[in-house]
């Protein structure tokens, strides 16, 4: 790394050696340069230290003479390839200086050198605009910091350039064994109310097809998630909003005996939405409104869906120092392809989260949905109750954090039942952290899910056990 102390007095600049350097910085300047600086009888060590100072004093043109003197006698010298990097950014040069900062990296044999390096083209990106690509070396300066202290520089740089970058990306995976992939029955036969059959309408008991049964299997998922901040200001952000995000499904073989001629692609969901949000928070920071509008088509099993318009607003307050509450609205238009009913939606929401203990999270929510549809299926009143606890204290390097939600949803119609339909649904997870696997600022998640839906209508009565593995971002 590049040393901004001064001099050890082991080692020290004389007068002498100074009145040296400068014959050689003028020698540099001319022809013959590089003779003249073999016989100037100034050290590597000498002429690093030199050009250092020289970096500190604000003379990044002569830093940046002396750097290329050393790199003509050693092309490996990393600590003149890093002053060199220095030395370029400060002279505006952001190429020459992302030139030279790669070559520390490719010439680094310590990993204080590799981090030194990886630092100093991610600042060189940075100064260039190339803020997305500047995250990317912070990731790899944190992967190969030797000490805790010089991660969280890395950790500190990563969230100032983060900041200042108007494109924020997310990606997301997962993987999750699941007891019920396909979201079906737990029962082999149904009571059904069938209407307008030749002989009226007829109570039947049906034998469900293995496509409707629950079916294990394993689920992959993968999304893309970005905007860009098209207009910011001190209390203001406006931003375009891009989410792309696919869900698919591989069968286990007792799946595959019960539903033979069905594939897990079958059940498949993909989505691609685009939007606007506006964020504003009031000058006391207490208060903080995000609004916006978002346009989104969902495919199921590799056909359009649903196309969604969406309006929502959130409103978010500290009430006190350690207790924040909020409030959702949301209003949405379904437009579905071929036979799919339209629909049209108004969910509103209230929560609060507040600290508790040693540095726990609790947060409670409450959801009510109201979905209207000339569809019985899609015609709906949901009201749900959710709340969370996370861990303040990891536990043997892992962060620990609970889920347990309750909802009742109610069908006044139904195409299958005489009374509509009523579920309660009721679902319990824990995901651990691990802190402690970390790769490029990346760490696992391993979440376990259990749920259980219970509906007048057997058609609908399900359970599910799954394990998911992902990944996210430390910060």
């Amino acid at each position: 790394m590049i040393d901004r102390r001064a001099p050890s007095r082991r080692r020290p600049i004389r007068r002498a050696a100074l009145w040296a350097a400068f014959a050689v910085l003028a020698a540099l300047s001319a022809p013959g340069g590089a003779m003249a600086q073999e016989a100037s009888g100034l050290s590597a060590g000498q002429m690093r230290q030199l050009a250092a100072a020289d970096l500190d004093a604000g003379r990044p043109a002569a830093a940046r003479q002396v750097a290329r003197a050393l790199i003509d006698r050693d092309p490996t010298d990393v600590q003149a390839l890093l002053v060199l990097s220095r030395a370029e950014r400060d002279l505006q040069d952001f190429d020459a200086a992302r030139d030279a900062g790669l070559g520390a990296w490719r010439q680094a044999g310590t990993d204080d050198e590799r981090f030194a390096a990886a630092l100093a083209v991610a600042q060189a990106l940075s100064s260039e605009g190339a803020r997305t690509r500047a995250q990317l070396w912070l990731r790899r300066a944190m992967q190969v910091a030797p000490t805790e202290r010089q991660k969280a520089l890395a950790v500190r740089d990563f969230r100032y350039v983060r900041l200042r970058n108007p494109w924020s990306t997310r990606l997301s995976f997962s993987v999750a064994p699941s007891s019920n992939v396909n979201d079906g029955s737990r029962r082999d036969t149904v009571d059904l109310y069938l209407e307008d059959t030749p002989i009226g309408d007829v109570p039947v008991e049906a034998a469900l097809g293995g496509a409707s049964k629950a079916l294990s299997g394993i689920e992959y998922s993968m999304g893309l998630a970005t905007s860009y901040r098209l207009h910011q200001t001190e209390r203001s952000r406006l931003s375009v909003d891009l989410l792309l995000d696919h869900t698919t499904y591989t069968l286990s073989d007792d799946a595959k005996d019960i539903a033979p001629e069905t594939e897990g692609a079958d059940f498949a969901v993909s989505r691609a939405a685009l939007g606007l949000t506006q964020d504003w928070t009031a000058p006391s920071s207490r208060l903080g409104l995000r609004y916006g509008a978002s346009i989104m088509r969902t495919d199921y099993g590799g056909e359009p869906l649903v196309r969604t318009l969406a309006a929502h607003g959130t409103l978010r307050y500290a009430l006190t120092p350690k207790v924040m509450g909020q409030l959702t609205a949301r209003r949405t238009w379904d437009a579905g392809y071929d036979t799919r009913a339209d629909a049209t939606g108004w969910q509103l929401a209230a929560g609060l989260a507040t600290s508790i203990g040693a540095n726990n999270t609790l947060s409670l929510r409450g959801r009510w949905q109201d979905v209207t549809s000339d569809s019985g299926a899609l015609d709906y009143v949901e009201r749900a109750v959710d709340a969370g606890l996370g861990l303040g204290t990891p536990i043997l390097g892992t962060d620990v954090s609970f889920n347990l939600t309750a909802a009742q949803r109610k069908h006044d119609d139904h195409p299958y039942s005489a009374d509509g339909r009523e579920d309660t649904r009721l679902s319990a997870s824990a995901t651990l952290t691990l802190q402690q696997i970390d790769y490029y600022g990346f760490v696992p998640d391993i979440t376990f899910e259990a749920s259980r839906t219970e509906s007048s209508l057997g058609l609908y009565d399900s359970e599910e056990f799954g394990i998911s593995l992902g990944i996210r971002s430390r910060f």
